[in-house]
């Protein structure tokens, strides 16, 4: 792909989209104005418990819970997991049909990290990918302040309106890279959103946001139906239950976290032809990387710091095989994600251009 090609197709923070307006596309869907949704004071809740409805925790299968706290375990014994250990852990279902658990783990009733479980097609669990930090995979928190804030109405607000319509929230994952809310307005011929939904050929009014920064995505039911219709299978190259014990070492930092948008000369670059191994060997050369997810379904493209790595040992004496899983996300709340996981999703590119 032409670097031209891949600048179009790049999909920039709002803050910076002025900036780069002459010459670029920006491909993000526009947003509606949500006049119902209303402002509530309590602990930063912007959005009242009533109107506002997430799937809720659910009882998970009893592997799933065993595997969950034996990785809980493992992780607590080092940096920056320590605070895990006296974390309790929460699961949720991720979505239908993508036979996903997400595990929360909190501290005084505040997320501290978090676990991505997926069901394995031949049985048992593999660990897709893992966080620590104040910053959850799916923030409540970010969500309710985008939405609050489009609506136009003030975050210190304590009064409900008289028809306030509920939001229908719905936690989307089908891979690290396609982590998402689903939002329907059930009054959403009240909030303007009837006309969106009937442009991109949905039946409801809906849309979708990024899960952890709340950006608004150009996606639509037609590509979440193929990506739940076929889900994807998990690679053997990630820790898994019912196997031999895996043993994490230390995660590996070799750089600081960065924001890919600071520098774009990585689209310039050609791709890095990148194995488990070769990942490792790259980023102690050159420090950083950028991941750069894209698929087919897709028009836009999601730019992922890599900054470090962690390693899993698991195997008995006669044999031991090496799981990588790739450092990203922020500074507060690294994120780990198994490598073949995210290498089918898109490219890596050397954070430089060079």
């Amino acid at each position: 792909m032409k670097a031209g090609d891949r600048l179009s197709m790049f999909r920039f923070p709002y803050k910076i989209s002025l900036v780069l307006l002459l010459g670029l596309t920006i491909l993000a869907a526009p947003l509606p104005n949500l006049q119902h949704v209303q402002a509530h004071a309590q602990e930063g809740l912007l959005i009242p418990p009533d109107s506002f409805v997430i799937a809720q925790t659910a009882p998970a299968p009893e592997e799933a819970v065993r595997f969950a706290e034996q990785l809980i375990g493992k992780l607590s014994a080092s940096k920056p997991f320590t605070a895990w250990k006296e974390a309790r852990p929460e699961f949720q279902p991720l979505g239908p049909g993508m036979h996903a658990w997400l595990v929360t783990l909190t501290q005084d009733g505040k997320p501290i990290g978090y676990l991505i479980l997926g069901a394995k097609p031949s049985g048992g669990y593999a660990l897709i990918e893992y966080g620590a930090g104040p910053e959850p995979l799916f923030d409540t928190v970010a969500l309710q302040r985008a939405l609050a804030a489009e609506s136009g109405v003030s975050a210190h607000s304590a009064s409900l309106p008289p028809h306030s319509a509920a939001l229908q929230v719905e936690q989307l994952y089908a891979g690290p890279t396609l982590a998402e809310w689903r939002i329907v307005d059930r009054a959403g011929q009240a909030a303007g959103l009837q006309v969106q939904a009937a442009d991109r050929g949905d039946s409801l009014p809906l849309q979708y946001r990024d899960a952890r920064n709340a950006d608004p995505l150009p996606d639509n039911e037609s590509i979440w139906r193929r990506l739940l219709a076929s889900p994807p299978q998990l690679s053997s190259a990630t820790v898994a239950s019912g196997s031999a014990a895996a043993i994490p070492d230390r995660p590996t930092k070799t750089a600081d976290s960065f924001d890919p948008n600071d520098n774009l000369l990585w689209l310039a670059s050609d791709q890095l032809k990148l194995t488990a191994s070769s990942l490792t060997q790259e980023l102690r050369q050159h420090k950083a990387l950028i991941f750069a997810a894209r698929s087919e379904d897709r028009n836009y493209t999601l730019p992922l710091p890599v900054y470090g790595y962690q390693t899993w040992e698991q195997g008995d004496d006669t044999a031991t095989i090496e799981h990588v899983y790739v450092m990203t996300g922020s500074a507060a709340s690294p994120r780990f994600i198994a490598f073949d996981e995210l290498a089918r999703t898109g490219q890596f590119y050397n954070s430089t251009g060079q």
